[in-house]
């Protein structure tokens, strides 16, 4: 806190005080009006850079010897969070976001372009080495040295057709044509056949897959001479070709020396970070399919390029070998797959056909960045909203800050495979959480992934507000664990009791009474929190941040014990 006090006998005043004082005389003095003065020093730690310590009666004393006032300065421990910003702070702060996000992404389709080519990428030791640099594919693969981060979010929320594809797979009233399924066998038949070289096999089975899938397959040679083998393209309005679908075939898994499915990965990457699609990336995700057949093997996957680009498999490698004799079940499935996959090219077909630029708010992401889920439901009605800026400065981050486009008012959109609904309003009810607006499901199209929106609390994390390497202040320990005590009450546990997780609200601006720092404290993820014995289970793949702190294994049961053992290592 800092405190200022306006004295007419300065020596006098100052002893009185009975405070352990530390006088700082600025290297530049100036004079501030208390507006600039918060922006000029918004911490001690500025102010200790910005000034040296002088001895307080000699400071004085020559500082007024003519006016009888002066002013003191008294900073000390806060027993609260820091004041709130004020807006234009956090105003340039979304700027900054913002600002380092689009720079990052230029920095990447540099990086691509200025990369290996997509057929010497994939070759594994190229591979290896590019996920573990600062242009890796985001497709779950990681340099075993470097340990990168190349997981990401869902694709599906990215464009609903790769949800929808999905769902087309799993539909038994999908009725698939008659024609799709004697193409289908005859597909089958094709690739049994070993192939020797790879031309007859393109040329065969080339044919027999793009009636089935009904598109013609292009080769298309980029201007630095690289390409896809094949593609089917879609004409845009803004006068360049867009690739709905991108096909790597082989005749033979293993030609080549690298997964097809791989390179088809770099051919997108290469064919999008162009700057001819310049225009296209300034208006999509570029959502494409990606299709891999190497001899009797198939996957499927979708790619979008955010700030990355984004590789998921939608089907695993099938296989398409005709190797048990009656065996029609073969050809119904695979030929259902197709015929889904048909249906969906054709919907991408229709989406760039109609391509057109999205509505980008001054200083707020680009819509390219986010999810394509722009509104939730509140009392019946639908409530549009646009994204601000993620709150997490990774590829892989699922929430966002947002504004309602009716009331203005900033809001939390949260991505999530399952969420404490109940614990969330029993602790919101208590003012120990953020008012939750929204927790629905999203349907089949988007794997029915639940969308969580909340009210936005200004304030800091306490991994923010205090240094990770040293403990908290006992008062801080003790609103936490008031605040458990009223979770308990619910019978709710908190399976994930980090700093990350809580918050301490900025008071008020003009509050004059100090509030209680137990007032302030917020909870904020209850991804894992709910009834203790309900079969709330910690997830697979459980970071080490959290299996540490806890306790906890994989697939464990979340309970209060590891709760508590995560309040001991706050």
């Amino acid at each position: 806190m800092t405190l200022l006090l306006r004295c007419t006998r300065p020596v006098a005043t100052y002893s009185m005080l009975r405070l352990r004082l530390t006088t700082l005389q600025l290297n530049r003095p100036t004079t501030h009006t208390p507006r600039t003065a918060s922006k000029e020093f918004p911490n001690i730690e500025t102010l200790l850079q910005k000034a040296t310590s002088a001895i307080a009666n000699a400071l004085i004393e020559e500082t007024f010897r003519e006016i009888q006032t002066f002013v003191v300065l008294v900073h000390r421990e806060p027993i609260h969070a820091p004041a709130a910003p004020v807006e234009d702070r956090d105003v340039s702060e979304v700027k900054d976001v913002v600002s380092q996000l689009r720079q990052d992404f230029s920095k990447y389709v540099k990086g691509v372009m200025e990369g290996k080519t997509p057929s010497v990428a994939a070759r594994s030791t190229h591979y290896n080495e590019i996920q573990g640099s600062d242009i890796p594919l985001l497709d779950g693969r990681f340099n075993g040295r470097t340990g990168g981060q190349t997981v990401a979010p869902p694709i599906e929320i990215y464009h609903p057709v790769f949800g929808a594809f999905s769902e087309r797979c799993k539909d038994p009233k999908l009725e698939v044509p008659n024609d799709v399924l004697c193409d289908t066998a005859s597909l089958l038949r094709s690739v049994s056949k070993i192939s020797v070289q790879e031309a007859p096999r393109d040329s065969e089975t080339r044919g027999i897959l793009a009636k089935i899938l009904g598109v013609s397959f292009e080769h298309v040679v980029n201007t630095d001479e690289t390409s896809c083998e094949f593609m089917c393209v879609q004409h845009t309005p803004q006068s360049i070709n867009a690739a709905p679908a991108l096909f790597q075939i082989k005749g033979e898994l293993g030609n080549g020396g690298s997964d097809p499915s791989v390179q088809a990965s770099f051919s997108y990457a290469r064919f999008y970070c162009k700057w001819e699609r310049t225009p296209i990336r300034e208006r999509s995700c570029c959502p494409a399919f990606l299709i891999s057949l190497a001899g009797p093997w198939l996957v499927i996957m979708g790619a979008v390029l955010t700030s990355r680009v984004i590789t998921q498999r939608l089907s695993p490698y099938e296989w398409l070998g005709c190797s048990r004799v009656l065996d029609d079940a073969q050809v119904l499935q695979v030929a259902r797959r197709l015929y889904a996959l048909r249906l969906s090219i054709a919907d991408l077909k229709e989406y760039y056909h109609n391509l057109s630029s999205p509505d980008v708010e001054h200083d707020h992401i680009h819509p390219r960045f986010c999810p394509c889920i722009k509104s939730f439901s509140l009392d019946g009605e639908n409530v549009p909203f646009v994204y601000v800026q993620p709150l997490e400065r990774d590829p892989s981050s699922v929430t966002f800050k947002a504004i309602r486009s009716d009331t203005q008012s900033p809001i939390v959109i949260k991505f999530a495979r399952r969420y404490g609904e109940a614990a969330h309003k029993w602790m919101a009810d208590k003012r120990l959480a953020p008012k939750l607006l929204a927790c629905e499901s999203l349907g089949k199209n988007y794997d029915n992934l639940l969308l969580v929106v909340m009210e936005f609390v200004k304030g800091q994390t306490l991994h923010d507000a205090y240094d990770s390497t040293e403990p908290l202040p006992e008062y801080v320990r003790s609103g936490v664990r008031k605040a458990l005590d009223v979770l308990a009450q619910g019978d709710f546990v908190f399976g994930d009791l980090r700093r990350p997780n809580v918050m301490l609200e900025n008071e008020n601006e003009g509050e004059e009474l100090e509030v209680p720092l137990e007032k302030r404290i917020r909870f904020i993820d209850f991804d894992w929190a709910g009834r203790e014995g309900s079969g709330l289970r910690y997830p697979f793949h459980l970071a080490s941040v959290v299996r540490t702190a806890s306790g906890a294994l994989e697939n464990d049961p979340i309970t209060r014990a590891h709760q508590d053992k995560m309040f001991e290592n706050l």
